[in-house]
């Protein structure tokens, strides 16, 4: 995506995560620049794709899917996903396209009064097991603490980035689907966008202001990256 370039967006709201996942399946084949942010309800897990599928999950008594991008288990219902398609004909580097999008969402925390830093890469990690509870590279911390974490997948015309941004502390009984280290993992390294800024904000504020300011934060993000002065 260039500088200045058009991007269809879709603001799509609440709806079930196998319904979602197709969606942006759908949207990485018809290879056109796409930013698109919803929400997950009723609340579920997803899993990284491939991602084996971990003994506790058939017993937790939810709802789960496996996403199209790598990374791994994350919890859904109070975190804001977005997914982006960017056409692989721009000859977009993965790596500046992955800056670009980790500095876009680190902008929309530093807009409601956080102090966001992007995580761009993690030495020595391997494949996560818990999204929010690892360090990984792709990610936004407030406080060394993530918000938010991003995976990529190639399509054949196009890259599909999938994220997800926790707006708000995790529901105790989604939190409880965990065993009980990755809880306490999650507690420890994991923290929300509302527990750290000093106003209200939940996922469809979010998704409304990285909406309208996307394009301006996308340039922004995307000259940082590539080490071009505005």
């Amino acid at each position: 995506m260039t500088r200045g370039g058009e991007w269809r967006m879709m603001l799509d709201g609440p709806g079930a995560g196998g319904a979602h996942m197709a969606r942006d399946e759908r949207l990485a084949w018809e290879s056109v620049p796409t930013v698109r942010f919803f929400e997950w309800r009723p609340a579920a897990v997803s899993l990284g794709w491939k991602q084996a599928r971990p003994e506790w999950l058939p017993s937790a008594g939810a709802a789960w899917v496996e996403r199209p991008t790598g990374g791994g288990i994350a919890l859904h219902g109070t975190d804001l996903s977005l997914s982006v398609v960017v056409p692989r004909g721009l000859a977009l580097p993965l790596d500046t396209l992955m800056q670009a999008v980790c500095r876009s969402a680190a902008r929309l925390c530093e807009s409601f009064g956080a102090t966001a830093e992007p995580l761009l890469d993690a030495p020595g990690s391997g494949r996560v097991t818990y999204c929010l509870a690892e360090e990984s590279p792709y990610a936004v911390l407030i406080g060394g603490r993530k918000v938010a974490g991003f995976a990529v997948r190639r399509y054949p015309e196009s890259w599909l980035v999938q994220g997800s941004l926790l707006v708000r502390p995790m529901d105790a009984a989604v939190a409880g689907w965990l065993p009980q280290a990755a809880r306490r993992a999650l507690l420890a390294h994991a923290v929300a966008l509302a527990d750290a800024v000093p106003v209200a904000v939940t996922e469809a504020v979010a998704a409304e202001r990285w909406a309208q300011q996307w394009g301006a934060w996308w340039d922004a993000a995307l000259l940082d990256a590539l080490g071009v002065s505005a």
